[in-house]
């Protein structure tokens, strides 16, 4: 498992929620519904070669389980065990994309995954 992965996804949920303004975060003993969540698998593959047979483009995929409960009526709004965040970057210079590193994409899966959580738990109502 990649290292900070929880900890990056964790705050950009944060900052997208808190961005809606549909729901005010607060401590999770205060509050009436909690989101809880873990990421469960983490891959990183090639891609795309190019015609040397050298990698040029890899996948980076992050698997998370996830669950939006009603603390007050006590019952499961939503759940998700198995919800991917993906995107791809290049390794070597293509026409038209940028040589990036492994983090550019798990930055750009992990605000993917923040997206799909406040989708489902803010615009689901």
């Amino acid at each position: 498992m990649e290292k900070g992965l929880e900890e990056t996804l964790t705050a950009e949920i944060i900052d997208v929620i808190q961005e809606n303004r549909s729901l005010t975060l607060t401590q999770e003993r205060n509050a009436d519904s909690v989101l809880l969540g873990k990421v469960v698998d983490y891959r990183r593959t090639v891609s795309s070669y190019d015609q040397n047979e050298e990698v040029q483009e890899y996948k980076v995929e992050i698997m998370i389980s996830v669950e939006y409960e009603d603390r007050k009526k006590r019952k499961t709004l939503w759940k998700e065990d198995r919800m991917l965040g993906w995107s791809t970057y290049f390794v070597v210079p293509v026409s038209g994309q940028e040589v990036e590193e492994e983090e550019d994409a798990q930055l750009r899966a992990i605000q993917k995954l923040a997206e799909d959580i406040k989708t489902k738990t803010v615009e689901g109502w």
